[in-house]
């Protein structure tokens, strides 16, 4: 297939962009920055429609990764969150309808959730996507409109999309890589796995899923896991103590850092087929043994000409 990536020169097109070539499939890059890259490019700004128009011509789906994120929300007014999210989005599905690509894969957000994302007492939070979407910031909620939006032309106009509620995979140092895989991260290449699964799925019309990595507890051990996270990972991961403390690293700060939440991905598992390789027995193996090349992605030079946000 021939696929557009927007926002391109991001984390997603680094890591998507080969694994799209490695599959057989020819990607086309799109950035409003140029990119020093192997693969196709097209200097494009999602915020102009003539651009997005121009890329979308010969293409048989889109990945639509362009977007302000949650770390730009200090530095960005809502106005520019509304013109490349929104508006941005709303540019895609219109040049997707114009030149007939049925396909759109959507990057949206763990944050839509929001509010509905309710810790108990002396318990865990389970997310599925039968949860409310209640965003707390101006950018879940730009991502909720996106997927609005999907809905839209999916009903009126038959495009299938598939909306990624990703995890947390911006590049960490290795141990808070590691760490996040726990509560609601996931690996750059498990990334690109469900995107490849996106592509090769025609049942699904248009529905969201949540991408995480796999939690390696099951929910009957949430209580031990809130109460005492360091004896159930020592117990399960002998030694993981010292390694981290080796490093540098606090084991008890790490377990709690992303609060108390269970990110289930059995609706991606079981509709999309979505198997994540990379999840925390992974990288322990990979700490146990000092390989840190088990996270190639968090050093890899960014394909940009000057400065990313």
């Amino acid at each position: 297939m021939n696929v557009l990536i927007t926002g391109a020169g991001g984390n997603l097109g680094r890591v998507l962009a080969p694994a799209l070539a490695e599959s057989g499939h020819t990607p086309l890059l799109m950035d409003f920055r140029p990119l020093k890259t192997p693969f196709a490019f097209v200097q494009g700004d999602a915020t102009n429609k003539a651009d997005v128009f121009r890329a979308a011509g010969g293409m048989d789906a889109i990945v639509h990764g362009a977007a302000l994120h949650g770390v730009h929300l200090a530095h960005h007014s809502r106005d520019e969150f509304w013109k490349l999210n929104v508006e941005g989005t709303s540019h895609v599905y219109e040049a997707a309808k114009e030149h007939g690509v049925r396909k759109v894969l959507l990057c949206s957000t763990m944050g839509v959730y929001g509010e509905s994302v309710v810790v108990p007492e002396d318990g865990f939070a389970v997310v599925t996507e039968n949860l409310p979407l209640l965003p707390r910031d101006f950018y879940g909620l730009t991502k909720v409109l996106c997927e609005e939006v999907a809905g839209f032309y999916q009903r009126a106009h038959g495009i299938q999309t598939i909306s990624y509620r990703l995890g947390m995979f911006v590049p960490e140092d290795f141990i808070r890589y590691g760490f996040r895989l726990l509560k609601g991260g996931v690996d750059d290449r498990d990334v690109a796995q469900a995107f490849l699964l996106g592509l090769q799925n025609d049942t699904i019309t248009c529905d969201a899923f949540n991408i995480m990595a796999e939690v390696p507890f099951t929910r009957e051990q949430l209580p031990e896991w809130r109460r005492e996270p360091r004896a159930l990972l020592e117990a399960a991961y002998p030694g993981l103590s010292a390694l981290v403390e080796k490093r540098g690293g606090n084991i008890d700060e790490l377990a709690r850092m992303w609060g108390d939440v269970y990110w289930s991905i059995e609706k991606a598992r079981n509709l999309l087929g979505y198997r994540p390789r990379y999840n925390f027995p992974e990288f322990y193996a990979a700490l146990r043994e000092g390989r840190e090349e088990h996270y190639p992605y968090a050093n890899l030079p960014w394909w940009g000409v000057g400065q990313p946000h």
